[in-house]
Parts: C-alpha cells; structure tokens; sequence
C-alpha cells in the first residue's frame, strides 16, 4: 500500500512548481493526516497543517539529490537533500535522509504509514544532531510565518 503514497511523495520532493507540488500533497495526504514534527511537541492535525509545514520543509531543504555523489557528513555547499536509505513494508516506511543547511549537517528520517487507500495518514520526521535541529528550527519558523503571511519579525 506504501508504494502509491511515496510515488506522490517522491514527485513532490522532485518537483519545482508550487501548485504542482501543493496538488501533490493533496493526492498524497489522507484528511486527517497527522504530522509529527522534530521541533513543535503538538502533533498537526489534518491535511491544511501538515501540507503548511511540508511545504515549508520542501523550501528548506530543497529538492532530493539522490543521484547526486556527496561526502558523508553531507556536501559543503550547502543542500544536496537526498534519501539515502529506505525501509519499505506494507503500510509503513522509513526514509532516511541527509543534507547541509548553510554549512550545518542535518541527518534525519521520515517515518511514513498509510491506509487501505494508499493515502498518507501519519508523517513523522525526525532529526540529529542538536546543531541540525536549531538550523531547522529557525528556517522552518522563518518559512511558516512567510507561508502563513504573518510579517517578519525584524
């Protein structure tokens, strides 16, 4: 059951339009889907919030990379996201994966199940080491006030 659901996943990371990508998720999410995030302890409920704070996520940390040759630790330059494991059975996966964000590594997984229907249900990231998680932290704040159109704090 997965399968269909990181199909949609995996042509959203790769994707570059915003409506396509935001189409995307609407195919890929159940509507109530619940998003468990790294940095806020209240799960999100439904598909408007987990869609918010994917969106935000595919903004910060750029399109996968997969194909792409990188050190371990992650590449200098900065991005290069890219899945570089995965672990696949019946309504679950998880996929792990790895980037740098403004010279910070960031190491994580997704933890992904589905329903019958192929549709995303719970979505779960997390992520190391602690440096990674206050780089995400800030840029992930800074793009959901930008998503949800709240002025900048400066």
């Amino acid at each position: 059951m997965i399968e269909a659901a990181l199909e949609k996943w995996f042509q959203f990371i790769h994707g570059e339009d915003a409506a396509d990508r935001s189409a995307l998720l609407d195919e890929c999410l159940a509507d109530d889907v619940v998003f468990y995030s790294p940095i806020v302890f209240t799960p999100q409920k439904g598909r408007a919030a987990a869609k918010l704070y994917l969106m935000a996520a595919g903004s910060a940390f750029g399109g996968d990379d997969s194909a792409a040759a990188a050190p371990a630790g992650g590449n200098e330059a900065g991005g290069g996201f890219r899945y570089t494991k995965q672990v696949v059975t019946g309504h679950h996966a998880i996929l792990e994966f790895e980037t740098t964000m403004d010279g910070t590594y960031v190491n994580g997984v997704d933890i992904i199940t589905c329903n019958e229907a192929g549709k995303v249900v719970e979505f779960k990231v997390m992520i190391r080491p602690l440096q990674a998680i206050n780089r995400v932290h800030a840029e992930m704040g800074a793009l959901l006030k930008k998503l949800q159109g709240e002025p900048d704090a400066a």
